[in-house]
């Protein structure tokens, strides 16, 4: 038995995957396993990940199936009383593992924590500290966005919900169940779990002394937004709010959803996505509506 599992699920991205299982390497915190979920990639993955990392519980689907489907098996195959998740192009700072482990196992009310995500090309700018959801439309606030990452110092940020990187209380997960993946697939499935979570009772917090570093064009913007994630971005958040807001917040989600298409058709202008992307923002209107359990590709 491990304290701790740390979970990556990856696509297709062998040579970050590479830099980030060298970076845990360097963690001060050793009681862990790795468990690598591959859903299907084409690069070598496999190979390199038997060649070059041995130790790793390596996990590879037959098709691909969307990153829910990955964290669920990691899940099921994980052994330790805290699973620790990461996305694949991240890199660990040698006491990050520590530090959320030591937090957790002293309040027992958290349900999941997570570090400071900072851009890996810009280490001392914050890319995200969490997110909370407003009131009236459920809008996803992300926080201290831009910040010094290590004016977080010494905070412990109470949020809603997390992306990237976090560590769930394995009990937590017992109670709140995994995540329906064939509904929310994709784009805010994790967050779907963790907000779960955070229903039972717990809390969701992000520790500012604690920090991983993602490595994502800072100044990509509105460009990240292809066909696929706009599908995903109103389908995914649709499903979230119609099953686990209480009625009235559901009620004032889904009076706000014109505003939502309007602003993914917007943001689908700017990104320069066409009639392609058009169709994308309807398309996952329309599955999120009628509750469609399909993995679309698109």
């Amino acid at each position: 038995m491990v304290k701790v599992s740390v979970a990556i699920p990856t696509y297709n991205r062998k040579e970050k995957l590479r830099r980030l299982l060298n970076s845990l390497k360097e963690s001060t915190f050793k009681d862990f396993e790795v468990i690598v979920v591959d859903d299907a990639s084409t690069d070598g993955t496999e190979v390199m990940i038997k060649n070059e990392f041995p130790y790793v519980k390596y996990i590879k689907h037959e098709k691909p199936t969307l990153v829910a489907k990955s964290r669920n098996d990691a899940i099921e195959a994980s052994e330790g009383d805290y699973i620790f998740f990461i996305d694949d192009d991240n890199v660990v700072e040698r006491d990050t593992i520590e530090k959320l482990l030591n937090y957790i196992e002293k309040h027992e009310e958290i349900g999941t924590i997570a570090p400071v995500t900072c851009y890996y090309s810009s280490p001392d700018k914050v890319m995200y500290a969490g997110a909370v959801f407003s009131k009236f439309m459920r809008r996803t606030i992300s926080l201290y966005s831009g910040f010094p990452c290590k004016s977080l110092e010494g905070k412990v940020i109470e949020v809603d919900v997390f992306a990237n990187s976090y560590m769930f209380r394995k009990e937590a997960i017992k109670k709140a169940g995994l995540i329906p993946w064939r509904r929310i697939p994709w784009n805010g499935e994790d967050g779907y779990l963790q907000y779960k979570i955070k229903k039972l009772g717990y809390k969701n917090a992000t520790l500012g002394s604690a920090r991983v570093y993602h490595d994502v064009d800072i100044k990509e913007g509105v460009r990240r937004y292809n066909e696929m994630r706009l599908y995903y971005a109103i389908k995914s958040k649709i499903v979230f709010h119609r099953d686990l807001d209480p009625l009235p917040k559901k009620a004032t989600f889904f009076m706000s959803l014109p505003i939502y298409f309007t602003y993914w058709l917007y943001v689908t202008n700017k990104a320069g996505r066409g009639i392609r992307g058009v169709k994308a923002v309807v398309q996952g209107l329309v599955d999120g509506l009628f509750n469609v359990e399909k993995n679309r590709y698109i």
